[in-house]
């Protein structure tokens, strides 16, 4: 008897195990992160794909039956702590039999506050059980410093330091914009401004109705202009062609700032949304002679071109 139960004993602890993955199959989890290398404050944006094949509907809402988290690892064992608030911003409900893709920042719900590499796994759990996704890094850097200011006293509470860093990701250089709270310490934001090649050495200007003004090269004839009010948030940006040595941020005795030396590109009235180059002159604007120019009042003589005997057909002379 001993032994007959021990044999049934083996068979249900197979059978149990082979019901797992198929339990783990009923949801199917795939994710990305925008970016695996941010500059310090930057949006760590992710998608995640969820596949809900349960045979019931998933509310991930904040009072639903479904709940989204990261497990975020500075050190290993060592998660960082939340920040309090929640990281599907948005309610997301995923019918049976449907996929839907969730977009997140995980910055928001975590304090990654430090320049060093972390462990990302995202966690599902839904019915009882926990779904894992698969593990991935994200290396956030300090970003190398090219221009810093400082505005206002820091005692008045609305003091501002803003700074210009860049980081090498995508195969480029990119250049970020990052506005602090100098009088509380908390940074108000970081926002990519594109390529940046070193050619031109990047501006920042405050006008006199505190909005910043930013300008740095992406291309050797090309420069962006790009303005943030004093709480941080992006106004707009305009394209530049210019040459390096001609373009300036200029700031007047009124307090009002402006390019000067460049010409800014338009929107094409063909094609809403895409913007043009300004147009240049002809390259060639008169034409271009080889060789000496012919005397003026005299016209030049005609060219003949030498006829091309054979040496067979010449003859021969003893």
């Amino acid at each position: 008897m001993n032994l007959k139960h021990g044999w049934w004993g083996l068979l249900a602890a197979v059978a149990c195990r082979m019901l797992v993955p198929g339990a783990s199959a009923q949801i199917e989890m795939a994710w990305s992160l925008a970016h695996n290398r941010t500059v310090l404050m930057e949006p760590v944006r992710a998608t995640v794909k969820i596949s809900n094949y349960s045979g019931r509907d998933m509310d991930l809402t904040p009072r639903g039956n479904a709940r989204l988290r990261f497990d975020v690892e500075d050190q290993p064992t060592s998660t960082v702590p939340t920040t309090g608030q929640p990281l599907v911003r948005r309610g997301v409900i995923i019918p049976n039999g449907d996929t839907r893709e969730v977009e997140v920042d995980l910055l928001d719900a975590y304090r990654i506050l430090k320049g060093q590499s972390y462990m990302l796994t995202p966690v599902l759990e839904f019915g009882g059980m926990r779904f894992m996704g698969r593990r991935l890094s994200l290396e956030v850097q300090p970003g190398l410093e090219l221009a810093r200011r400082d505005y206002g006293m820091p005692a008045s509470g609305e003091a501002r330091t803003v700074t210009l860093r860049q980081i090498h990701r995508g195969r480029t250089d990119q250049l970020f914009f990052r506005i602090d709270n100098s009088s509380t310490g908390f940074c108000l934001g970081v926002y990519e401004l594109g390529r940046v090649i070193r050619y031109f050495v990047p501006r920042i200007e405050l006008d006199r109705n505190g909005v910043f003004h930013v300008l740095h090269q992406t291309a050797p004839d090309r420069f962006l202009h790009s303005t943030f009010g004093y709480d941080g948030a992006p106004l707009g940006m305009t394209f530049y062609s210019a040459e390096t040595a001609s373009l300036r941020l200029v700031r007047d005795e009124s307090g009002d700032v402006q390019v000067t030396g460049g010409t800014p590109f338009v929107e094409d009235p063909d094609a809403p949304g895409m913007l043009t180059a300004p147009a240049l002159p002809p390259s060639h604007p008169y034409q271009v002679n080889i060789g000496e120019l012919p005397l003026k009042g005299r016209p030049s003589p005609p060219r003949t071109a030498p006829s091309r005997k054979r040496t067979a057909d010449e003859a021969v002379v003893w």
